[in-house]
């Protein structure tokens, strides 16, 4: 799983970029840059696993051009699935947001969208059942169209039914979390190379012994 964080320190832009494994949760590698986030992050880490010749079959990820590019340059073997929980909050933003759950329709409705993004062995059958779905409630017609256009993003790994590993990245996205708000209580000492250090002993401390670059 591939994802980055954004923080400012010293009031300027930097970028966590961050590898963790889809099977464990564990981080592999990360590098901080003083910048938004770009392509140059992703490209540090997957060089890194590709002097280290780590096999790589998968990579999940919130589908950003930088990491499509480095993944497709590094390692065009592996298979790249867009996580499903990205789509589905875009679909859910053109619902109508935390209003959309809000009502009857809403909270019977979702659990529809969330069948087709997660539920589905295949995308065809997906497709199959998001035809019936849109025909049956035309109202939600955008929603739908979000998922559509998406559908063949989101079922990548039915390329190798053997991957078991999860379609979505909520495990980075959690990792993330909890990191940010330990860095948190650090907000006043927080300098470039603190934060570095700070981000690699807590990874040091809760994984034990991960790889970075």
């Amino acid at each position: 799983m591939l994802d980055v964080k954004h923080f400012r320190i010293q009031r300027k832009p930097h970028s966590l970029y961050v590898a963790v494994s889809g099977l464990t949760g564990r981080p592999l590698a990360w590098v901080l840059l003083p910048r938004y986030e770009l392509r140059d992050g992703y490209d540090i880490v997957l060089r890194h696993f590709r002097a280290k010749k780590t096999n790589i079959k998968a990579v999940i990820s919130d589908w950003h051009k930088g990491i499509r590019a480095s993944v497709h340059d590094y390692y065009p073997e592996a298979i790249h699935q867009r996580c499903a929980v990205h789509v589905l909050m875009k679909a859910f933003g053109k619902l109508g947001g935390r209003k959309f759950l809000k009502t009857g329709y809403g909270k019977e409705m979702w659990p529809v969208f969330k069948k087709i993004a997660l539920e589905f062995n295949n995308k065809n059958s997906a497709r199959m059942y998001l035809g019936r779905m849109k025909k049956k409630h035309p109202i939600y017609y955008r929603g739908f169209k979000v998922l559509e256009k998406c559908l063949n993003d989101i079922y990548q790994f039915e390329n190798n039914p053997s991957l078991n590993i999860p379609r979505t990245s909520n495990r980075i996205e959690n990792f993330m979390g909890v990191l940010e708000q330990r860095l948190k209580t650090f907000r006043g000492t927080k300098t470039p190379k603190t934060t570095i250090k700070i981000i690699t002993s807590y990874i040091l401390i809760k994984y034990k012994r991960p790889t970075k670059p």
